[in-house]
């Protein structure tokens, strides 16, 4: 019987790597796939939430996996929720932190024309609890990205599609389980924004991360991997067929 799939997926300045901590506990006992999401790399039409659901689907179809737990962070979460909404059928169940498609402080307009590097380690700054996080190789990696014309534009594409795609009429829909888990020092999507995915989606359970921001996944994986393993076990159990 095939393990029960379950989907990792980045947010915009992320990649898979981000989730390697969480995909080596939970790899054991289930199917961990972690998809790269062509954030920089969709035709301009194409540059948006609506985008990378698709090319989800596309990958799911090539890899063959049917039904999957999706587990977000950041862009990530609100791209789980648009595929759990547009094919509920592929999705057994959903973890979400510090997601968009409610509310987000994120980048709707561009950067300055030339971004220092100290304007960027402020902004990534804003996304760690831990300041040990903010390493210079992440600065560097971020300050090359956005000294490049034609990623600010998918940038600031990519964060107005998330900011017109609010979810709030929508998440009523959600039918599968729904972990949010939260870092309680989120400055991005801060625990008010948790709290209103709770109000939108009244069967979600809550968990808050203490001393972490807005990647749990990085900053605090291994009780991050522990909600989930929870959360999973109740709701898609190993036993379980993909």
């Amino acid at each position: 019987m095939a393990r029960p799939a379950v989907v990792l997926l980045h947010g915009m300045f992320g990649s898979p790597d981000n989730w390697r901590a969480c995909a080596e506990r939970l790899r054991p006992n289930r199917e961990v796939l972690v998809p790269e999401l062509p954030v920089w790399d969709l035709p301009r039409s194409e540059s948006g939430v609506a985008g990378l659901v698709s090319h989800l689907e596309r990958f799911l179809e090539q890899e063959r996996v049917g039904r999957a737990a999706f587990a977000g962070n950041s862009l990530g979460g609100h791209v789980a929720l648009e595929l759990a909404l547009r094919r509920p059928e592929r999705a057994a169940a959903l973890v979400l932190t510090g997601s968009s498609g409610l509310f987000e402080r994120g980048l709707a307009s561009p950067p300055p024309r030339r971004p220092t590097r100290d304007w960027i380690r402020t902004k990534v700054r804003e996304v760690f609890y831990h300041e040990s996080h903010v390493t210079e190789a992440l600065v560097d990696q971020i300050h090359k990205t956005v000294l490049d014309v034609r990623r600010v534009k998918k940038i600031v594409c990519m964060a107005k599609s998330a900011k017109r795609g609010n979810l709030s009429g929508m998440l009523h829909r959600i039918g599968c389980p729904v972990l949010l888990a939260w870092g309680r020092e989120d400055l991005i999507t801060p625990p008010e924004a948790a709290l209103d995915f709770k109000r939108h989606i009244p069967h979600a359970e809550l968990a808050f991360i203490g001393q972490c921001g807005h990647a749990p996944n990085i900053e605090q994986p291994q009780e991050l991997s522990a909600l989930m393993e929870s959360f999973l076990d109740r709701h898609c159990p190993a036993s379980a067929a993909s």
